[in-house]
């Protein structure tokens, strides 16, 4: 399997997260592209020309960072990310898809931030913003941060709030949500939160 990634993509870092905690080193080639440039590498494989996108064995493309955690949680024996009974799998998947719509906020507002000024749309940052204080509130207001997990909601959060750090550090969130600053403090310690560090 090949995926493709760029190193300061969170979402391709949710995948290339995954791939360490399950233990698919071995069986995922990792092949860094520029995405913006389109490069034939990748737009032969994923004409959309983004990041990540998972080719498998078969030839068969996945893309979208949540359904390749999906496909590849399905590769183990006893997948870990999205695993137990249903209510528990169907609170991963809930926390996830919230968490990515805090990195897309979060990834328009960078977007957004590198056009030139008299063609940046102001409002539609600070509704970004906005958009991005209220998740957080509701994050640390709802989200059960248990201990020693990593599934594919934590995988989300972490590299979310990861990424507020890494490009929006204007935006102080750590101050008014300790529990959430102490449990990503916490998590990047992990060997695979390590390796994905963007550069």
């Amino acid at each position: 399997m090949q995926l493709f990634f760029n190193r300061t993509s969170p979402y391709a870092r949710q995948a290339r997260v995954a791939v360490i905690e399950l233990g698919l080193e071995q069986q995922v080639t990792l092949v860094e592209v520029d995405p913006w440039a389109e490069p034939a590498e990748l737009v032969t494989v994923a004409p959309l020309s983004k990041v990540p996108a998972l080719l498998l064995v078969d030839g068969e493309l996945v893309t979208e960072s949540g359904t390749i955690l999906q496909v590849l949680d399905s590769l183990t024996p006893n997948g870990q990310l999205l695993s137990g009974a249903p209510a528990q799998r169907r609170d991963a998947l809930a926390r996830a898809a919230l968490c990515q719509g805090l990195i897309d906020a979060s990834f328009i507002t960078v977007i957004e931030g590198r056009r030139p000024e008299p063609l940046r749309w102001s409002d539609w940052v600070m509704r970004q913003e906005r958009a991005i204080g209220r998740a957080l509130s509701f994050i640390d207001a709802s989200f059960k941060l248990v201990p020693g997990r990593f599934d594919a909601g934590d995988i989300g959060l972490a590299c979310a709030l990861a990424y507020l750090d890494f490009r929006l550090s204007h935006i102080a969130w750590r101050e008014p949500h300790p529990r959430l600053a102490r449990w990503l403090d916490d998590v990047s310690t992990r060997p695979s939160m390590i390796a994905t560090r963007p550069a």
